[in-house]
C-alpha cells in the first residue's frame, strides 16, 4: 500500500511539472508577441527558465526510472540523475532572480 501512495505522490510531481513548464511556455509566447523583441534579458531569462525546467522534468524523470531499476546502465546512474536535476534547479533558479528585470515590465506588458 506504501509503494501504490508512493508512485501516486510522484505521479501528481511528474504532473504539476509539466503543468507549470506548459505554462510557462505560455507566458514567454505572450511575452514574445506582446514585447517583441526589444527587451532581450527578459526573453533570455525566459528561455533559461524553459529549458531549465524541461531539462529538470527530464532527469527526474531518469531518476525515477533508474531507482525502480527500469533502466540498467553504467553511465545514467542515481547520482548523475541527482546532480543533473541539481544543476537545472540552480540554472532555474539564476534565471528566475538573477537574468530576469525585477520591474518586469508591468507597464510594457
Amino acid at each position: 500500500m506504501d509503494d501504490v501512495i508512493g508512485y501516486l505522490v510522484v505521479i501528481f510531481v511528474i504532473i504539476g511539472f509539466t503543468f507549470g513548464l506548459v505554462k510557462q511556455l505560455q507566458h514567454t509566447v505572450t511575452i514574445q508577441k506582446t514585447v517583441g523583441f526589444k527587451f532581450n534579458r527578459l526573453l533570455v531569462g525566459n528561455y533559461l527558465k524553459n529549458a531549465a525546467l524541461f531539462g529538470f522534468i527530464i532527469s527526474f524523470l531518469l531518476n525515477i526510472l533508474v531507482g525502480l531499476q527500469i533502466i540498467h546502465s553504467n553511465s545514467i546512474t542515481s547520482n548523475t540523475t541527482g546532480s543533473a536535476c541539481t544543476l537545472f534547479l540552480f540554472g532555474f533558479f539564476i534565471a528566475e532572480y538573477l537574468v530576469i528585470p525585477k520591474n518586469r515590465l508591468k507597464k510594457s506588458i
